[in-house]
């Protein structure tokens, strides 16, 4: 939680680095600071990955039941039903959970008290939940989509350089392609992080008004902006959930 706290105020200040953000931080609004938007997180890391790995068996099925053989083509097909997934998680779960955690951390050590749910549908309804969904989308289909592909590919050359059984790998296996699938999809999706933290953030315009303002104030690189806060927390996110799904399934008869 801390990470992502200071990866939002990384995106949304200009000049901060991961230390002084985080000082900053701690400097007006003390630890608890680090934990700004923690109610709208829990929900969301409770439900998404749930989401997401519940619809990507879902369309892996539906390829299935079309007659097509995945495993032909397995990177293409764990990067269409990724993708897919991604976007189901975008819209029933995460768009919603991640614009009132945003609108919390963006107030993160400015000792300003930022707008909850009840004002949010109060002032801009339902629809004020799904401020940058276009760029949520974005990022939720890349980087799932990215990450299954990277995971179950990596898988197989790991298992296959250690000998070991690929229907039954080790715990380290999905751990490791996990963690690397998650690292990988933050740097391919970074800008769209980006864009959907400054508009749900309260950024008015569109995503290419966003853009073309994000370049104008801080310069193409700003789009990097949070990378060192996103890659560690999400490789150990996604190594530890690929790890418990790995040791879950079989336990579900899957």
């Amino acid at each position: 939680m801390p990470l992502d706290t200071i990866k939002t105020q990384m995106q949304l200040t200009k000049g901060l680095g991961l230390m002084d953000c985080g000082k900053n931080i701690v400097k007006v609004d003390g630890v608890a600071g680090l934990y700004a938007g923690f109610p709208p997180f829990a929900v969301q890391a409770s439900g998404k990955a749930a989401v997401r790995f519940f619809m990507y068996d879902v369309l892996c099925k539906v390829v299935d039941s079309t007659g097509m053989d995945r495993k032909k083509n397995p990177a293409l097909s764990s990067l269409l039903c990724g993708t897919g997934a991604g976007i189901c998680e975008a819209l029933f779960w995460t768009c919603p959970t991640e614009r009132l955690k945003v609108l919390k951390q963006s107030m993160a050590g400015s000792g300003t008290q930022a707008m909850g749910l009840k004002e949010v549908l109060a002032t801009q309804g339902v629809r004020g939940l799904y401020a940058g969904a276009g760029a949520t989308t974005a990022r939720q289909a890349s980087s799932v989509a990215i990450r299954f592909t990277v995971m179950e590919q990596l898988s197989v050359v790991l298992c296959s350089v250690t000998g070991s059984d690929p229907a039954k790998p080790s715990a380290w296996v999905p751990f490791l392609a996990g963690g690397l699938g998650g690292a990988i999809s933050v740097i391919f999706n970074n800008p769209a992080d980006v864009v959907k933290s400054k508009m749900q953030a309260g950024y008015s315009g569109g995503n290419l008004a966003c853009i073309r303002d994000i370049i104008k104030e801080r310069g193409v690189t700003a789009f990097g902006a949070g990378l060192s806060a996103r890659v560690p927390r999400l490789f150990m996110s996604q190594a530890i959930q690929f790890a418990m799904v790995a040791q879950i399934r079989p336990m579900l008869g899957k």
